[in-house]
């Protein structure tokens, strides 16, 4: 009969070492391809479209490490400034938060499993930027983002006071957008499932003197959205993160392209495929 003996030190510590060099190694691979991902949209967001149209106001995003300061830049940290990386433009329209309580954070991998995010807490979190460009003009805006609850009146894009643009969920099942308070207010509801869990959407939104205000929901040809008042913005204040300083936004916010003036449909499109294909959402 066979004696059973048991492992060694010696050969207990190799079996030891040679799981350590399995594990690092996985854990290096995974974190190769991270950055062989993270690299590709890089690159995609450096090669869009975007640059190439005239009249752009302001673009913040955050796969590049120039959108933010490099030690904000890091996973639950909070986060001060999203600078503008309009390539058209010698003075940046950054976009601010004016005091560490209104600060959002930084999330990783929020959207297409690596592009890192900005996440609104929904209660005082919000920045705020230069939009005089959008006043008594037409406009064009795209915004990437993904609430995070199924709360009423959450504005991820708006203004300090009546008058102002604002786009946002109006409840758990109507996405509500376009201009608001005051006289001659003008927006419209598009109806959504309800919320269940963060379904990342792209929006875009036109106004137009000629033909009025167009809103798309993933992009597309036909507008979930329509109306053929051309009143234009009256008072415009930019913020991200809430509009009128009450209805504050939860979620994550990956990107946000302004142009002061009505893009083209090709132009249009064009935007929304680089969106498409860099956030992993389907074109409608």
């Amino acid at each position: 009969m066979k004696l059973k003996r048991a492992f060694s030190l010696i050969e207990l510590s190799i079996v030891i070492l040679i799981v350590g060099i399995i594990v690092a190694g996985v854990t290096q691979s995974s974190r190769l391809v991270r950055q062989i991902k993270i690299q590709s949209i890089r690159n995609l967001t450096v090669n869009s479209p975007i640059s190439t149209i005239k009249d752009l106001m302001i673009w913040v995003e955050t796969s590049l490490e120039k959108s933010f300061i490099e030690t904000e830049a890091q996973n639950n940290n909070p986060v001060s400034i999203w600078y503008d990386i309009n390539p058209t433009s010698i003075e940046k329209n950054n976009a601010i938060a004016s005091s560490a309580a209104n600060y959002p954070i930084y999330v990783d991998n929020a959207f297409n499993t690596v592009i890192p995010a900005l996440r609104f807490d929904g209660v005082n979190d919000f920045f705020s930027f230069n939009s005089s460009a959008m006043l008594n003009s037409n406009f064009t805006v795209f915004m990437v983002e993904q609430r995070r609850t199924a709360g009423v009146n959450q504005f991820f894009l708006g203004g300090s006071t009546s008058g102002n643009f604002h786009i946002g969920y109006g409840s758990s099942i109507f996405i509500r957008a376009g201009k608001y308070g005051g006289l001659n207010s003008d927006f419209f509801d598009y109806t959504i499932p309800a919320y269940t869990s963060p379904i990342p959407r792209i929006h875009s939104f036109l106004h137009s003197s000629t033909i009025g205000k167009r809103y798309w929901i993933n992009g597309g040809v036909t507008p979930e959205g329509s109306s053929t008042n051309t009143s234009v913005l009256t008072f415009y204040n930019g913020v991200i993160g809430n509009t009128e300083g009450t209805w504050f936004y939860n979620g994550d916010i990956a990107e946000m392209i302004i142009f002061n003036r009505a893009l083209s449909n090709e132009e249009r499109t064009a935007i929304e495929d680089y969106l498409g294909k860099k956030y992993a959402i389907l074109i409608s």
